[in-house]
């Protein structure tokens, strides 16, 4: 199986002719996948390099960065959650990277695989590594190894007969919950911070003491649960995970997760919290909030 499509085919590649849509059949809107099935132009020099040079890791989509390697989510995945581990050197094939690289990409996996068990609930994965252009890789000159959540029924009629995958959330949700996961694993830390902001962007929830909730997610919890449920019992209605309000680089750092929420008064008022505007903050939490509300704007896909 061709498990690679970290870039858009080039310009002048066929294309795969769909069949006419009937009236009795209804479309799928993803508008960010025509920078992938589109082509278009490809970008200077090699991506993963690209990625990890940036320093703008949310953005990027890295995961974790280590000392000889790194984990970052496909922008075009086959799967909800699909990550590839990847050397930080720039190498085309394992016997190119040194014993050193290879251990840590190794060590890596295993984390990787429980976190992303336990924030996905994904029955199995597949594990590959496609070296060279003639095996199927798509950035040939920069190994790399996918990491693809499988689950039961996951290969229905839509990639059979239409050639496409459903994913069932933004990849800026998974990416939260995927981080929040490994973070978890590599430091064995469960504690975690909520921001919690209403769904037009004005309110925060803060607790009775004036700062941001936090809270422990319970051993074989997914840390993303915990944060749901924690929200509801503070008096936050229909919550959901908004993405990753977290430090920015990828390394082992708290886990801050930005949810969205109702907010009503008397149900926050009933737990000792209450919704403050955002505006009217002040100090390092003020600062936070912002960034974290700016991060939604600006993620990779909205």
């Amino acid at each position: 199986m061709n498990v690679d499509a970290e870039q858009p085919a080039a310009h002048g590649e066929s294309e795969a002719v769909l069949p006419p849509i009937s009236t009795a059949q209804k479309r799928l809107w993803a508008p960010w996948r025509m920078r992938y099935v589109g082509g278009g132009t490809r970008e200077p020099g090699c991506i993963f390099c690209n990625r990890l040079a940036e320093d703008r890791d949310a953005d990027a989509l890295i995961l974790h960065r280590g000392d000889r390697a790194f984990a970052i989510m496909n922008l075009f995945p086959y799967n909800t959650g699909h990550v590839m581990i990847v050397p930080n050197a720039h190498v085309d094939s394992p016997e190119s990277a040194d014993l050193a690289t290879m251990q840590e990409m190794t060590a890596l996996r295993g984390p990787l695989l429980r976190a992303l068990r336990r924030a996905l609930g994904c029955d199995g994965f597949n594990l590959g590594l496609n070296v060279g252009a003639v095996a199927g890789a798509g950035v040939a000159e920069h190994l790399h190894e996918h990491v693809v959540p499988r689950w039961h029924g996951d290969a229905n009629f839509m990639p059979i007969l239409a050639s496409t995958m459903v994913m069932p959330e933004m990849i800026p949700v998974t990416y939260a919950k995927l981080r929040a996961e490994l973070v978890r694993e590599l430091t064995g830390g469960h504690q975690f911070t909520s921001i919690i902001v209403s769904p037009d962007r004005e309110l925060v929830l803060i607790d009775g003491a004036g700062r941001l909730p936090q809270a422990v997610a319970d051993n074989g919890e997914a840390v993303w649960r915990a944060a749901l449920r924690d929200a509801t019992e503070r008096g936050a209605r229909d919550v959901e995970i908004a993405g990753w309000a977290g430090e920015d680089r990828a390394s082992d750092s708290d886990i801050v997760l930005l949810l969205r929420a109702a907010l009503p008064e008397n149900a926050l008022q009933a737990t000792g919290h209450a919704a403050r505007r955002i505006a009217d903050l002040q100090g390092e939490e003020a600062a936070r909030v912002r960034a974290a509300v700016a991060r939604l704007d600006d993620a990779p896909i909205t």
